[in-house]
């Protein structure tokens, strides 16, 4: 078992690693689609009517033990596929109301070559078939390239199958099957009504099948086989076995295999309310006890129609549930956390190691075992939090998500060629709310002084703060009403390029020339102050102050990238409490590093330029005072890459905020107390 446990190991290393060093493979699956959850064929849609043309054919799939089996299936005929063999067949989405044509032709060839044909199990309406020839449920495409299409009106929503109607028993275990999905007229984000509805971001489908490797060897030699002695040895969703299922889509480790199977979810909160909806479908000829650890299902539908009791709903929860032979069955799937009074506020399985920690001490590692030298757990129980984990023990958790099993409850199945395990598993992989999240390792003031607070102020959205005040230093010589050349003691902590603001006892100057020097250009009287006389030693303060924060090992694959901030300003750069400000705000400004822009020294100071300012919404300055606003949060669409580091800023992300307070009239300095500073983002 010890030997098996390091194999699997070693399997899933290679298989994060190749994932992360090769990028996914855009084959079968149409441009932009997402690396997890159910991916749709286009087709053409025109007029009502939706066309896809589907082409049988021959190849091979690969399994995780290193073997490859010969299958049959159904291929995407239009473009970017134009016929290329892929198992399982496309996810035919239409929507209800629609005609839908399915264009037939069958290139399965050589000594195995017989008549195909699609059949649409479920349809109350009536599928009509024209071209090629009569068989036993419906028109058949002959062999050597022969046609046939297929149409009916897609009247009901729901999940559903087509499959070959032509020597059934062979034809579908040999791979000529898909799913089919109708979406309601009223509304995508439905699975069937208002009571069904999900979150579009999270649609999964798990298609379950069966493989006999000896059936299909001697299908490739055009041998005989007595169905009476089939045996399953391979056990598939979406047409990988465990733990080749937990890929992302369009993997160039399987070609021809493009579809995932992991199901990701995040905890349903207001700004997610609605749940992830998982389409279950039986190709196979065995029934699946299917079974999720961690949480229960709601069904809400078998066989493309809503579990009702005389027009109500009769959805049940399910720790696990047998998927019939043939069957489809449609479940919602959310997480919760349980909230402990009426008002729904304080959330007591919401656990967070600073605000809310566990009541019970966290086991210590004598106590647990990690098979393998391998595990998917981050080291901490918390959510969205990884640990330390004991030397040797690598783990494949990315940024503190929880996983769980997902899998058929018939152990046999649980098994790649009776090797476990393996076969028809999954994971279920909870993200924390709002993705990945990262709170700062470290902090740089680039333009002001530490009042108080440290790095772990930043972390927690709480009464701590990190306070910063702006710089200061003095004149060395005095200066009259008239002159315009300042001599300062030093010149650190101020920009060292572009123009900026200072006051000098009740006087607010403009630093025009002379930057990073001891002596500067300055115009005198700003911003609604009058040119006075100061004495030697008299204080220069800035009106201005800049600190930037770090985050360490964020991974370059990151997408979806998102910054928010929360804090206030104060009138006082002295004592411990937030002096009132309410008039003549300062306006800040937050800020990324572009390390593609000048590279590490693009972000060496607050005036470098790889600072990029951070895009709408929110409109950027904002007006910040004594009273704490809501956290802002921007995001950044796309890949994050250009916002992590590399080389010796590896898996670094900077963040800068730059407060100023550069408007009439006469302001005077102030204090930026922070609250809380993070990233959240997404990973396959």
């Amino acid at each position: 078992m010890i030997k098996k446990n390091r194999w699997l190991g070693l399997i899933l290393i290679l298989i994060l690693v190749t994932a992360a060093l090769f990028p996914g493979n855009a084959y079968a699956l149409p441009p932009g689609a997402p690396k997890t959850g159910m991916v749709c064929t286009l087709g053409s849609a025109v007029g009502g009517v939706h066309t896809f043309n589907l082409i049988a054919n021959t190849g091979y799939i690969q399994t995780p033990d290193g073997n490859t089996v010969f299958m049959w299936s159904f291929a995407n005929g239009d473009a970017p596929d134009n016929g290329a063999f892929q198992s399982p067949g496309p996810v035919l989405c239409v929507t209800q109301g629609e005609t839908v044509v399915v264009n037939l032709t069958n290139n399965i060839g050589g000594p195995q070559a017989e008549p195909v044909s699609v059949i649409f199990p479920g349809q109350d309406s009536q599928v009509t078939a024209s071209g090629g020839v009569a068989g036993l449920f419906t028109r058949e495409a002959a062999t050597g390239g022969g046609a046939v299409s297929y149409s009916f009106t897609a009247s009901q929503p729901g999940t559903y199958i087509y499959q070959s109607g032509s020597d059934v028993s062979k034809q579908v275990e040999m791979g000529l099957y898909g799913a089919l999905i109708v979406r309601p007229a009223a509304n995508p984000a439905f699975a069937y009504d208002a009571s069904t509805q999900f979150d579009p971001t999270r649609e999964y489908m798990l298609l379950l099948a069966e493989i006999d490797p000896a059936l299909h060897h001697a299908v490739e030699l055009g041998n005989p086989y007595d169905f009476t002695t089939l045996h399953n040895r391979y056990f598939t969703i979406n047409g990988r076995s465990f733990p080749d299922t937990i890929l992302e889509n369009g993997t160039s480790l399987l070609p021809a295999q493009p579809y995932g199977a992991m199901v990701r979810i995040q905890p349903n909160t207001a700004v997610n309310p609605y749940p992830a909806l998982i389409r279950m479908l039986n190709v196979g000829a065995d029934n699946h006890p299917f079974h999720p650890h961690g949480n229960h299902t709601r069904q809400v539908a078998q066989d493309g129609r809503p579990i009702k009791i005389t027009g109500s709903d009769a959805s049940t929860e399910h720790f696990g549930e047998t998927i019939g032979a043939g069957q489809t069955e449609d479940f919602l799937l959310r997480w919760d956390n349980q909230t402990t009074d009426s008002a729904g506020l304080n959330f007591n399985d919401n656990w967070d190691p600073n605000s809310n920690p566990l009541p019970v001490a966290q086991p210590n590692y004598t106590n647990l075992t990690f098979k393998g030298g391998n595990t998917w757990y981050s080291g901490s129980p918390y959510l969205g939090y990884k640990g330390t984990l004991p030397t040797g023990v690598v783990s494949q958790n990315i940024c503190g998500e929880w996983y769980f099993p997902f899998h058929s409850h018939a152990l046999n199945e649980f098994s790649n060629y009776d090797e476990g395990f393996g076969g028809m598993g999954t994971l279920l992989r909870v993200d924390p709310a709002g993705g990945c999240f990262s709170f700062p390792a470290a902090t740089a003031i680039v333009g002001g002084v530490l009042k108080s607070g440290s790095v772990s102020a930043l972390g927690v959205n709480d009464s701590t703060y990190y306070q910063v005040n702006p710089k200061t230093t003095s004149l060395t010589s005095s200066r009259t009403a008239a002159q315009t050349s300042l001599a300062v003691a030093s010149a650190a902590g101020f920009p060292a390029a572009g123009s900026f603001y200072i006051r000098v006892d009740s006087e607010v100057m403009q630093v025009t020339g002379g930057q990073g020097t001891a002596t500067w250009t300055v115009a005198r009287g700003q911003l609604g102050t009058s040119a006075a006389s100061h004495a030697s030693a008299a204080v220069v303060s800035a009106l201005a102050n800049d600190w930037y924060v770090s985050f360490s090992n964020i991974k370059a694959e990151a997408a979806n990238l998102r910054v928010t901030y929360r804090g206030k300003d104060c009138t006082g750069t002295t004592g411990s409490s937030c002096a009132a400000l309410t008039t003549n705000l300062p306006q800040m400004t937050v800020k990324i590093c572009d390390w593609t822009i000048s590279g590490a020294a693009g972000c060496a100071s607050a005036t470098s330029n790889g600072w990029v300012t951070l895009p709408a919404p929110p409109t950027q300055p904002q007006s910040i005072g004594s009273t704490e606003p809501a956290p802002s949060t921007w995001m950044l669409s796309g890949l994050a890459s250009q916002y992590i580091g590399t080389g010796a800023n590896l898996g670094q992300v900077r963040v800068l905020v730059h407060t100023q307070r550069w408007t009439a009239s006469n302001p005077v300095t102030f204090s930026t107390w922070a609250n809380l500073v993070s990233i959240t983002y997404d990973l396959p």
